[in-house]
């Protein structure tokens, strides 16, 4: 009997930990059992609000279900400092656009290319992290709004001869990773949102990579 405990004990806890490294019942999960108020009441897949398998019709990879945002300018960080050449995402198809058609809260979460026999998925709850039109609201930490000139910069290639400039920055293991390790991805040498974040894992907090205790995560690339 003991023995049997043990082992359910395991299971509940490898169960946990697999759940707690997913994007299932995380913040980016807006099924009927998703992570926030308002999440879906009718639909059950939790991956359809980013990804379809079949038939995609928006350009963008990987299988981008969900409607782009038309922005066409959001700005780029400056910085007397800065060394990097940074580019505009405004109107295009970069894994930091993918991210900003939830996050700039100009395109509803539910506003997808495929969907499922329910239909458009519909959102429930009183309006929290959403507004009533299901944009994300304002007032949540996570939306960005439609101007990253005050937030860290992206979409700059980052490599050796930027390292070398810069001085404070330390050199990528690769074209695809800053760190040896592969903890912290580049996207064809660029630094993109998804280098600090990875959307399908919240164990960190705010979907980071890495733990930022004592900027950890902040000095993979920096040398401070």
């Amino acid at each position: 009997m003991k023995k049997m405990s043990a082992l359910v004990l395991s299971f509940i806890l490898v169960c946990g930990s697999v759940f707690a490294q997913s994007v299932v019942t995380s913040k980016h999960d807006l099924s009927t059992g998703g992570g926030i108020t308002n999440k879906s009441t009718n639909e059950t897949q939790v991956c359809i609000f980013c990804h379809t398998p079949h038939q995609k019709t928006i350009t963008a990879t990987p299988l981008w279900n969900k409607t782009l945002s038309a922005q066409a300018t959001y700005g780029t960080y400056t910085s007397g400092s800065l060394q990097a050449v940074t580019t505009d995402i405004g109107g295009g198809t970069s894994v930091s656009n993918l991210c900003m058609s939830c996050h700039d809260g100009t395109v509803a979460v539910n506003s997808l290319d495929n969907k499922s026999s329910f239909g458009t998925p519909t959102m429930g709850g009183v309006a929290t992290e959403l507004d009533a039109t299901g944009k994300l609201a304002a007032t949540r930490e996570a939306y960005m709004g439609t101007n990253l000139s005050n937030d860290h910069p992206i979409n700059f290639t980052y490599d050796a001869a930027l390292a070398t400039s810069d001085g404070e920055l330390k050199t990528p293991s690769s074209a695809s990773f800053v760190d040896a390790a592969h903890k912290v991805p580049l996207y064809s040498a660029k630094v993109q949102c998804a280098s600090c974040h990875n959307p399908h894992n919240g164990v960190n907090g705010s979907f980071l990579r890495l733990s930022n205790s004592a900027s950890a995560l902040c000095q993979t690339c920096h040398s401070k």
